[in-house]
């Protein structure tokens, strides 16, 4: 086997396995979270903001829950487009309402894609 096709390999496994792991913590939290419209404060970028590649956007989200407003106590990621000011749909811990819920169906999706394609590539040698 060539090194190609073991690297192929081992980033399917690894993708494999993040997709897993939060497969399991999405279906652990289904009866645990709320979902509510908050507020974006604060942006942070791990790249400058002008950068439109490989860069992305996470936010402090300000909510209410029950009569109380919450500042999230994590980051979410937000769309390269977002700004402070801007509303997004969050969801919550219910039973510690400051956490926000990152797990997302999407992101399950797309680790199981790349999964997928270099199980493909690397049986068909097709890079």
């Amino acid at each position: 086997m060539k090194n190609d096709t073991i690297f192929l390999y081992l980033i399917a496994s690894v993708s494999f396995l993040f997709a897993l792991y939060n497969a399991l913590a999405f279906w652990a939290k289904r009866n645990m979270t709320g979902k509510t419209t908050g507020t974006i404060n604060s942006i942070t970028s791990p790249n400058p903001e002008t950068a439109k590649t490989r860069n992305s956007k996470w936010a402090k989200v300000t909510y209410r829950v029950d009569g109380k407003t919450y500042v999230s106590g994590n980051r979410i990621q937000v769309p390269l487009t977002a700004q402070v000011g801007n509303s997004v749909t969050v969801r919550y811990d219910l039973q510690h309402p400051e956490r926000l819920y990152s797990y997302s169906l999407a992101r399950i999706l797309v680790s199981l894609f790349v999964t997928a394609v270099c199980i493909v590539v690397g049986v068909f040698h097709l890079a």
